[in-house]
Formats: structure tokens, C-alpha cells, sequence
């Protein structure tokens, strides 16, 4: 069945295993940061009414692949106007074709934010980190001329699944 809302919490293990044991019948997914060993991502995949307080609220507009969310998990968060949205897009659906899909990627999600206008999340899930890395490097990745919040360059996270 597809997710219509992806919901997403940050901070330490400790609170956000607490957040995950209270509320053990949510399909949470917990995550630990790449560049931030101190760092957790709690994904709540539910369906459900968010029972996090981040703000970090999205509804899904598309999906590419078969997500089993084991790999990698990346977060890019970009900023698009109107124009920018449909070069996005153009490259997102290219990723249909699984010949034209980055090597190594599993799923993408398109997401947008429930609270900010023209704030996306691209939720990629990669078979590992050496295949999101050389991607993510290539000149072939075509996502890294879309900024963030005024910033030229993307806002991407890569985090690996604790549980």
C-alpha cells in the first residue's frame, strides 16, 4: 500500500528509542547519521497522525521503486520554485526506467512539506554507501544544481538503519 505522510524526528538514540518503544505498534524505522555518529533519524512510516513534535511533516507525491528501506537511507532536502519543479521532476521520473536510474538505487520519494511552501525531500534508499557516494560526486548527478532555503547546494543527509 502506498504512504500518503512520511513524519521524521531528530536527536539522540536514547530519546528517540523511547519515542519508538511508547509507541511500539508505529512502523518506525530507526536511523544513525553518516557524518554524525551521535546523530539519529526516527522515520514513522505508519500512516498514521504524527505523534512527533519536530515539524518535520511531509505528504508523499511520488514514488519510484520498491522500497524495503534496508541500504541507505539519503535525505535531500531542496528548495524549488515552479520552474525548478518540473526540471526536478523530469529527472526524478527519468528514474522510472530502471536503466536510467542511478547505480545502486533502489527507491526514491518525492516529498513535500506540510508546513513550508516549495520545500522538498528527496528520501533515497541506496544498496550502500559506495554507490550513493559515487553518485552523489558524478557529474551525472543531476539534482546537485537545486539549493536549499537560499543556499546553491542541496541539503543531503545519508543515514544507515539501526532498526
Amino acid at each position: 500500500m502506498p504512504l500518503n505522510e512520511i513524519n521524521l524526528a531528530l536527536g539522540p538514540e536514547k530519546m528517540l528509542t523511547t519515542i519508538s518503544d511508547r509507541y511500539a505498534d508505529r512502523n518506525f524505522l530507526l536511523y544513525r547519521a553518516l557524518a554524525n555518529k551521535d546523530g539519529y533519524l526516527l522515520v514513522d512510516i505508519s500512516g498514521e497522525h504524527t505523534v512527533f513534535e519536530s515539524g518535520l511533516n511531509y505528504r508523499v507525491l511520488k514514488e519510484i521503486g520498491e522500497t524495503d528501506w534496508d541500504g541507505l537511507l539519503e535525505l535531500r532536502y531542496v528548495t524549488l520554485d515552479t520552474d525548478q519543479q518540473k526540471v526536478f521532476n523530469a529527472v526524478v521520473d527519468s528514474w522510472n526506467n530502471k536503466a536510467a536510474r542511478p547505480l545502486g538505487l533502489k527507491a526514491s520519494k518525492v516529498l513535500i512539506s506540510l508546513k513550508k511552501d516549495f520545500q522538498f525531500l528527496l528520501l533515497n534508499v541506496w544498496e550502500d554507501e559506495q554507490d550513493y557516494l559515487a553518485w552523489n560526486n558524478s557529474p551525472e548527478n543531476k539534482l546537485a544544481q537545486f539549493g536549499h532555503d537560499g543556499n546553491r547546494a542541496p541539503v543531503d543527509k545519508p543515514y544507515m538503519r539501526v532498526r
